[in-house]
């Protein structure tokens, strides 16, 4: 360096002191040219160190700007850093503080749905077992429509047999009005009752006839309601299996958002401990922005004093100069007064330069020790910092994983989600379908008992016209004893008419017997359909209500998704801005180490201003004893 060059170049000369001795010497003794030369001689050495020191120490000067100038901009360049720092590192928190917000939300929102869908699933479980009940129930009253129709044809069945023997009785009761006539005036009576058998004969045939007309209309309504009964049963059990689908499906959502919640609360865990990180970025940074500022202050300082430094060079310099100048008037006549005036005038001039040197001097050592103190301490945290940043780094990297795939599975659930509550909806619209079926059901079921009431009145008048057909087959009987011999033909059809009336009876008990059975049966069909209603009215209501309040939960898993999308966002802003902390950092290590070495470098340039100005002291007393023994003499 070339301010290394120390004033110390002239160890051979003699020393302040042995010149000073030289010229008291000198000075004692009477005046003559050689003690007039010596004594220029020494002020001209004098003048010339002096001359020497303060052109060293401008140049030492010059370079203490220079370095001094570096520090500055590298000071400026780390404040600049500290600051990008500081914004990086508050922005990063800013971002941690609304993630960790958002996540505690959000576990909080999905552990509510959590709670909402178990209670949909049960709901839907349950709806799926009233499901096969009522697909139970309908299966029931289409086994009994089986029956009825069955039924139905047994009583068809029987009311031919019942129409044949109503056309053979009236076969018989022409039979037994040929006989009447036969038997002449005694005959009259069997005429008559041959007459109103065959009344009878005839309303039993016309009372069969209708009930051929309400079994087919019975037969009819059985038919619809079976094949009305068979859609409901199939359209229900297959809304029970899609129900009972959703409801696994459900279990499947719920254990999802328990892993989700539990990847989230990892999630809460590591912002945990990025936060704490943040906080020591966010300290280290502040400690980094103060040490830049004390910097900056200490170069400030250290720039002002060495311009003052240079100004008291300079008049050290013009103090040399007038050495040289009162040099050469000694010469001429060393007992001028004046000379030794000019020469004291010097000496204090030179002095106060020195004395200022010295105190800036030390001042600037101090400011150069606070701005290495500075250095170091923000290479320590900048250093600090940079690890963090990387720590940190890792750690956004694996939530922001975790996040992503929490995201990706909240996408999904909403899909399912939207799925699940279109389904249940569907379920719900399925079961008010179901319910008009059911409804039209009741009412054929209801159609059919009133027509089993209608069947059993006209059973009873058939029943009547066989009871009273029998009466008359007895007076018959009785009345062709009476006449003897002529009454045998109407005696054997009298008899052959009460067989035929009984086996009549035995028919008519048989479909008593029937639709005594049938009429069981269809109230069995309406209380089941009655039980298929008050099943159906209410989980249709269930499951309108349960889809209202799903696709009120879907609004949570919407959030849910929106909210896991920001926060990938400001993952994002956190990794640029731990990036950028780094890159601050870095940039405020390679500042810090140019602050050092530059201080460093600065300190031996004070170092060697202060030996100059030491050896300036040393020519100031020397100058001082010089005038002091002018004085004198």
């Amino acid at each position: 360096m070339p301010f290394i060059n120390t004033i110390f170049k002239h160890e051979d000369r003699e020393s302040a002191q042995d010149r000073v001795d030289s010229l008291s010497k000198n000075l004692k003794e009477p005046s003559t040219s050689s003690n007039s030369k010596s004594n220029t001689a020494l002020l001209q050495r004098s003048a010339e160190t002096l001359q020497g020191s303060t052109a060293d120490g401008l140049s030492a000067i010059e370079e203490l700007k220079s370095t001094m100038e570096s520090i500055a901009a590298a000071a400026e360049e780390s404040s600049g850093a500290a600051e990008e720092s500081l914004g990086a590192t508050n922005q990063i928190k800013v971002s941690s503080s609304a993630i960790l917000k958002m996540s505690t939300k959000s576990a909080q929102g999905i552990k509510k749905l959590e709670e909402s869908i178990l209670k949909a699933s049960t709901k839907i479980t349950e709806s799926s077992e009233n499901m096969l009940r009522i697909a139970k129930s309908a299966e029931h009253v289409g086994e009994v429509g089986e029956r009825l129709s069955i039924a139905g044809e047994e009583i068809s069945q029987t009311v031919n047999l019942i129409t044949k023997l109503a056309k053979r009785t009236s076969l018989l009761a022409l039979n037994a009005a040929i006989e009447a006539t036969r038997a002449e005036e005694k005959g009259k009576s069997f005429s008559v009752m041959a007459k109103e058998i065959r009344a009878l004969s005839s309303k039993s045939n016309s009372y069969a006839q209708e009930i051929k007309t309400v079994v087919k209309d019975i037969q009819s309504n059985v038919k619809s309601v079976q094949e009305t009964i068979v859609n409901t049963k199939n359209s229900v059990e297959i809304a029970s299996v899609n129900a009972s689908d959703n409801a696994d499906l459900m279990k499947q959502l719920i254990e999802t958002l328990m892993k989700i919640v539990d990847e989230v609360n990892k999630s809460l865990e590591e912002f945990h401990v990025l936060d704490e990180e943040i906080i020591k970025m966010q300290l280290s940074s502040e400690t980094i922005a103060s040490a830049a500022e004390e910097s900056a202050g200490a170069v400030s300082e250290v720039t002002q004093t060495v311009s003052m430094q240079a100004t008291a060079f300079h008049q050290s310099n013009a103090a040399a100069q007038m050495l040289e100048d009162l040099a050469k008037k000694v010469e001429v006549n060393s007992s001028d007064e004046t000379i030794v005036s000019d020469l004291a005038s010097a000496a204090e001039e030179l002095s106060s330069a020195i004395e200022e040197i010295e105190n800036s001097m030390a001042q600037s050592m101090i400011a150069l020790n606070q701005i290495e103190e500075a250095a170091e301490i923000s290479k320590e945290d900048a250093q600090r910092n940079s690890d963090i940043a990387m720590s940190a780094n890792s750690i956004t990297q694996r939530v922001q994983k975790t996040i992503a795939d929490v995201n990706s599975e909240i996408e999904k659930i909403q899909e399912n989600f939207k799925h699940n509550v279109a389904s249940i909806a569907q379920a719900g619209k399925d079961s008010k379908e179901n319910l008009a079926d059911s409804e039209k059901i009741l009412n054929q079921a209801k159609e059919i008992k009133k027509s089993i009431k209608y069947l059993k009145k006209i059973l009873r008048k058939i029943e009547l016209t066989i009871v009273q057909t029998a009466a008359l087959s007895i007076n018959g009987s009785v009345e062709a004893m009476r006449v003897g011999e002529l009454g045998e033909g109407f005696s054997v059809v009298s008899n052959d008419i009460r067989n035929l009336a009984e086996n009549s009876e035995q028919s008519l008990d048989q479909i008593n017997d029937i639709v005594d059975n049938l009429e069981d049966e269809t109230e069995s069909i309406i209380e089941a359909l009655d039980k298929m209603q008050v099943l159906g009215i209410k989980e249709a209501e269930s499951l309108i209500g349960l889809a209202n309040d799903m696709d009120e939960s879907s609004t949570e898993v919407t959030n849910s998704v929106e909210t896991f999308e920001e926060i990938e966002r400001q993952l994002e802003e956190i990794e640029t801005a731990l990036t950028q902390s780094k890159i601050a950092s870095e940039q405020t290590v390679t500042a810090a180490d140019l602050s050092f070495s530059n201080a460093k470098e600065s300190k031996i340039a004070a170092e060697h201003i202060q030996n100059i100005s030491q050896t300036m002291a040393e020519n100031v007393s020397e100058l001082i004893e010089v005038a002091a023994l002018l004085k004198d003499d």
